[in-house]
C-alpha cells in the first residue's frame, strides 16, 4: 500500500487528558462516515493499523476526541501534527450516483464535442454545491461548479466528467 492509496481523515491537533486520547480535526464534511470506520493508518506505517476505541464530538467545528487502542500519553504526544489516514476499502458503500471527493481528482473534463478542458485537481465544498478546480493542458486553472447547469454526467469508472457548454464560464475566469 502506498500513501496515494490512503485518504486523509484526521489531523492530530493535541493530546486530550492523560490517557492518550487525541484532539483531532476532521478533514471532511461527511461526519456520518465516522460511525463506519474502525482503523486508521499513519503515512509511513500503513501496514500497522491504529484501532479506534471511540470517537466523540469535541469542542469546535469538525473537532473530535479520538481514543485509539494501545496509545498511551507518550505515544499520543508522538502523533502531534500527524495526519491519520484510512483505506478506501474501509469507506461505506455508496449508492450508484454517489461518489467521494477523492474519486473526482484526476478525472478528465470533456464536453459533447470531445473537447478536453482539463483535469480535476481539487474539490472545494461550499455547502449547496461543490467547486471543482480544473487544471487545463496549458497549466492554467478555472473553477467548475458541480451543478446540473454545467455538469451532465460524472463517470467514475470511465474517469471523465461530461460537461455542457462551459466556454463562457472558462472565459469569465481568465
Amino acid at each position: 500500500m502506498t500513501e496515494t492509496d490512503l485518504i486523509p481523515l484526521f489531523k492530530v491537533l493535541s493530546t486530550h487528558g492523560l490517557k492518550g486520547d487525541l484532539r483531532v480535526a476532521l478533514l471532511t464534511l461527511n461526519q456520518d462516515l465516522l460511525s463506519h470506520i474502525q482503523k486508521l493508518y499513519l503515512k509511513n506505517k500503513e501496514e500497522v493499523p491504529l484501532v479506534i476505541k471511540s470517537i466523540q464530538k469535541g469542542p469546535g467545528f469538525n473537532i473530535f476526541l479520538l481514543s485509539l487502542e494501545e496509545i498511551d500519553f507518550e505515544r499520543a504526544k508522538g502523533l502531534l501534527n500527524k495526519i491519520l489516514y484510512l483505506k478506501p476499502s474501509d469507506l461505506p458503500e455508496l449508492k450508484e450516483e454517489e461518489f467521494y471527493y477523492y474519486q473526482l481528482e484526476g478525472l478528465k473534463i470533456v464536453d459533447r464535442k470531445d473537447k478536453f478542458w482539463g483535469e480535476v485537481s481539487g474539490v472545494m465544498p461550499l455547502g449547496e454545491y461543490d467547486l471543482l478546480l480544473i487544471k487545463t493542458p496549458e497549466g492554467k486553472e478555472f473553477y467548475l461548479p458541480l451543478v446540473d447547469e454545467y455538469v451532465e454526467e460524472v463517470n467514475i469508472k470511465e474517469k471523465i466528467i461530461l460537461v455542457k457548454e462551459i466556454e463562457d464560464l472558462v472565459k469569465s475566469q481568465r
